[in-house]
C-alpha cells in the first residue's frame, strides 16, 4: 500500500514538474517573441563594399579598366564641384554597370548631360539592407538632395533566404540555430549582417587573386547572333527553381520575402526624410518582363513562368505601385520603355547593355 502511495506521489510529483516546465517554456517563447516582434534587439543591417581608396579592375567583354575607390568602398565617378540638383543612386550591380565601361553607366551619361550631380553607390549583389546601410554611412557627407532607389526585378528574392545564405547559415554555431527559435528576427539580423562580413571578405580575396593574373586583352568579340549556352542561368535553376516566382510572385512563393522588404524600405523611407532628401523609386524589370526571347530562355530550361509577367503586371510590380501611391512616392516604371525590346542585355548575360542605360538615362533626364 506505501508503495502504490510513492508511486502515485511520485507520478503526481513528475506530471506537476512536467506541467510547469511546459509553463516556463511556453512562457518563455512568448516574452522572448514578444521582444524580437518590437524590434528591442535589432541593428545596422551592415553592407559590404570595394576596398577602399584602390584601384580595382573591371572587365568589359575581356576589356580592362581601372576604377578608383573611395573611401566609402565605392566607384568614383564624375563630381562637380558646385551643383543646385543632386542624385544619390542606389541598387545593385544594374545601377553599378556590370560588365560595360564606367562612361557608359547611366550616372555616368547623366553627369555629362545634365548640369546636376549623379552619385553612383550601387554595388554588385547589393540587397535593399544593403543600399540602406551604405545610405546611412555615405548620406552625412553628400550634399545630394534626392534619393534615387532602382529597385531591380530579383531584389525581393535576394532579401530572402538565398541558397548561398541558407549555405552559410548551415555552417554556423549550433547556439545561433538555438537562439533562433527564441529571436527569429534578431538572429536572422546578425546573421545576414555576419553573412555580409563573409562576402566582403570573399570578394577581397578574389581580387587579391585576379590581380595576380597576367593582362592579355581578349581578341574575342562576341557576335550578335552568337550562339550562347546561358550555363549560370542552368546552374542558376539547378539551385533555385523558383528563382522567379520568388521574385515576382508577392502573394504567394515571394510573400514572406516582400514583407521583409517591405519593413526594410519603410526604415529607409523614413530615414531619408528624416534627413530631410525626397525618395524616388524606379522599377528595372526582369529580363522576363519585357524580352521575349529571354522569356522562352527561362522556359525552355525549366523555371516555372507565369504569362503575366511578360504580358501584363506581375504582383511585384502591383504591389509597388500601390506602395508608392499610397506613400506619394515618385515611381518610374521602366517596363514602359523596354516591353518587347530584346536588345537591352548584354550577350547571354542578364545585366543590361550600353542601349538600355542610354534609355535610362533618357527617362530620368525627362523626370528632372
Amino acid at each position: 500500500m506505501k508503495k502504490d502511495i510513492h508511486k502515485a506521489t511520485f507520478l503526481s510529483k513528475s506530471i506537476k514538474l512536467t506541467f510547469y516546465a511546459i509553463v516556463f517554456f511556453c512562457g518563455s517563447l512568448f516574452v522572448t517573441r514578444t521582444i524580437d516582434s518590437f524590434g528591442f534587439l535589432e541593428s545596422s543591417y551592415g553592407h559590404y563594399h570595394f576596398p577602399v581608396s584602390r584601384k580595382i579592375p573591371y572587365f568589359r567583354q575581356g576589356e580592362r579598366e581601372f576604377g578608383q575607390i573611395n573611401e566609402f568602398g565605392v566607384r568614383i565617378g564624375s563630381t562637380k564641384s558646385n551643383f543646385s540638383c543632386g542624385y544619390l543612386l542606389l541598387g545593385d550591380s544594374q545601377t553599378f554597370g556590370s560588365g560595360i565601361f564606367w562612361k557608359d553607366t547611366f550616372s555616368e551619361i547623366l553627369n555629362r548631360e545634365t548640369n546636376c550631380q549623379w552619385t553612383n553607390v550601387g554595388i554588385p549583389g547589393f540587397t535593399l539592407e544593403n543600399e540602406f546601410s551604405m545610405y546611412q554611412k555615405v548620406s552625412p557627407y553628400l550634399k545630394e538632395k534626392t534619393v534615387y532607389l532602382i529597385v531591380y526585378g530579383n531584389d525581393i528574392y535576394e532579401t530572402g533566404d538565398t541558397p548561398d545564405y541558407l549555405h552559410f547559415v548551415n555552417h554556423q554555431k549550433m547556439y545561433l540555430q538555438f537562439s533562433s527559435f527564441f529571436f527569429p528576427k534578431a538572429t536572422r539580423l546578425y546573421l545576414k549582417k555576419k553573412y555580409f562580413v563573409s562576402i566582403q571578405k570573399r570578394m577581397e580575396d578574389e581580387l587579391e587573386r585576379v590581380s595576380k593574373f597576367p593582362y592579355s586583352p581578349s581578341t574575342h568579340k562576341s557576335k550578335k547572333n552568337e550562339v550562347v549556352d546561358f550555363l549560370p542561368l542552368k546552374t542558376l535553376y539547378q539551385i533555385s527553381p523558383t528563382y522567379l516566382s520568388s521574385a515576382l510572385d508577392t502573394k504567394s512563393f515571394a510573400k514572406i520575402n516582400f514583407e521583409r522588404w517591405s519593413r526594410i524600405f519603410f526604415q529607409l523611407k523614413d530615414q531619408i526624410e528624416k534627413d530631410g532628401k525626397q525618395l524616388r523609386v524606379v522599377y528595372l524589370p526582369l529580363e522576363v518582363e519585357y524580352d521575349r526571347t529571354r522569356y522562352e530562355i527561362y522556359k525552355n530550361i525549366g523555371f516555372q513562368m507565369n504569362p503575366s509577367w511578360l504580358e501584363s503586371d506581375s504582383e511585384l510590380v502591383l504591389d509597388l505601385i500601390r506602395l508608392t501611391k499610397e506613400n506619394h512616392i515618385p515611381f518610374i516604371d521602366l517596363r514602359n520603355f523596354m516591353r518587347y525590346r530584346t536588345d537591352l542585355l548584354q550577350n547571354g548575360d542578364i545585366h543590361i547593355n550600353e542601349v538600355a542605360t542610354r534609355m535610362i538615362a533618357d527617362v530620368l533626364k525627362k523626370d528632372l
